[in-house]
């Protein structure tokens, strides 16, 4: 990092982190694509139902891999590789503690979370089905979101993306084995998941713990610490909450469609939430990307270095979202037409709402890059509220509107808050980055 230009440097983390961001966005892409292909609305309706409780183990594994990851960079930034080492040492107990607890939760919990949602008939069955076989993998899912996020902390962006591929090509695979040849429906849909992110994650543990790696782990670095995990967890809450905030909408979503639409209005919003989580996974990609040099940077105090960095992570992400809105908005029909096969009734009603539903999708991506710049310099408390006031503007739309526009009113609802707190979070950066301005570099201790 001390020897290269900032472009290419910029390239170097960023193209392989999208890569990875939009491989592991096909397991849940695939996955959409074979079930509403091969099982039909209702299989769509049921895996959108039951996304919000997986969601929660993606947010805790996001939470672990970026709090982590960015303390490994920030100590590794300022010469303190034994204290970056006993981070990192705490990967094994937030992976194996978490993932027994959310286990047990969702098995016990699933099935009312269905129905509250208004879940009936095959879709709860369907959705129900799906949920046990995540729940019984629950600290693999932890595992295979957060180890990617620190092998990247590792100088190794390029080998997490061939591991990632890896997974991505063996769920392909596995979903048309066990989807469309042994009929297993849901089930087959989750045991293609776990298993291929399970093989990714194996792959990547292998190198953080072996001699290629450029930290040596200890088994001292094991010893459990709460102050270092409470630590990774603050500075990961963000990422925690931006996921949990993403399964509250939803539920909240799913809920409002059953009561103005049908299990066909839940379907088409899953159509949308998969087209949505593409722009998720390509501006994450460019913010996880950048959360490395940042965090390297920003704990040697070079701030002119830390904001060009940002700089290009705002220019390619929210340029790159409004590039993929506008093609949704031009030909909607088109991106539809992935997961919809031949029920006309469900492709009308998704071009509809992909029209009203993500006009305003890339002030998204403005969210996601400045929570990531925040986590990077260690200011996981400020990205952390810009997640939790997004999740609150968002009801009073999601109740109110419906009254006066319908169903309309649930698809605007996203758009429009988004709209009205892109100024305050404007204010909140703009404050950040004066800030930092003040910061001085320090004094060489040989000048």
């Amino acid at each position: 990092m001390q020897t290269r230009k900032i472009g290419p440097l910029f390239a170097r983390y960023t193209i392989p982190a999208l890569i990875a961001m939009l491989v592991s966005g096909t397991y849940q892409i695939i996955d959409g694509i074979f079930v509403g292909r091969y099982i039909g609305s209702d299989g769509l309706a049921a895996i959108n139902l039951a996304w919000p409780m997986v969601g929660v183990l993606l947010a805790v594994g996001l939470m672990i891999g970026i709090g982590i990851g960015s303390h490994i960079s920030l100590n590794r930034g300022a010469g303190d590789d034994e204290k970056a080492s006993a981070f990192l040492g705490q990967l094994p107990l937030l992976l194996i503690v978490p993932g027994i607890i959310l286990s047990v939760i969702l098995l016990f919990t699933g099935y009312l979370l269905l129905d509250f949602q208004g879940a009936t008939g095959n879709v709860l069955h369907y959705g129900y089905d799906y949920l046990k076989v995540i729940a019984f993998s629950a600290p693999f899912v932890l595992g295979s979101i957060a180890v990617p996020y620190i092998m990247r902390n590792l100088n190794a962006p390029r080998l997490a993306t061939t591991f990632m591929v890896v997974g991505a090509l063996m769920n392909i695979c596995l979903d048309y084995l066990f989807i469309v040849h042994l009929k297993l429906e849901l089930v087959g849909a989750g045991l293609a998941t776990v298993i291929s992110e399970t093989t990714a994650m194996v792959l990547a543990l292998i190198y953080i713990f072996n001699k290629r790696s450029p930290m040596r782990i200890r088994r001292r670095h094991f010893a459990p610490r709460l102050d270092l995990s409470w630590k990774i967890c603050k500075n990961g809450a963000s990422s925690l909450f931006m996921y949990l905030y993403i399964g509250f909408t939803i539920v909240a979503h799913n809920f409002m469609f059953m009561k103005y639409g049908n299990s066909v209005s839940v379907a088409a919003y899953a159509i949308a939430g998969y087209l949505l989580t593409f722009y998720y996974l390509l501006v994450e990609g460019v913010a996880h990307g950048m959360q490395p040099i940042v965090s390297r940077f920003y704990g040697e105090r070079n701030i002119d270095a830390t904001k060009k960095v940002l700089g290009l992570a705002m220019y390619y992400g929210i340029g790159g979202g409004a590039i993929y809105t506008a093609s949704l908005l031009i030909f909607p029909a088109f991106f539809a037409g992935f997961f919809v096969g031949d029920n006309e009734e469900l492709r009308i009603i998704a071009v509809h709402a992909i029209r009203i539903y993500m006009f305003a999708l890339f002030v998204s991506g403005f969210f996601v890059i400045t929570e990531a710049f925040l986590q990077a310099i260690g200011e996981g408390h400020k990205a952390l509220i810009i997640t939790i006031c997004n999740m609150l503007i968002q009801l009073p739309f999601l109740f109110i509107m419906p009254l006066f526009l319908g169903i309309d009113g649930v698809w605007l609802a996203m758009p429009v808050s988004s709209i009205v707190l892109l100024i305050p979070v404007s204010i909140l950066l703009v404050k950040q980055i004066k800030k930092i301005n003040r910061i001085k570099k320090p004094i060489p201790l040989n000048a």
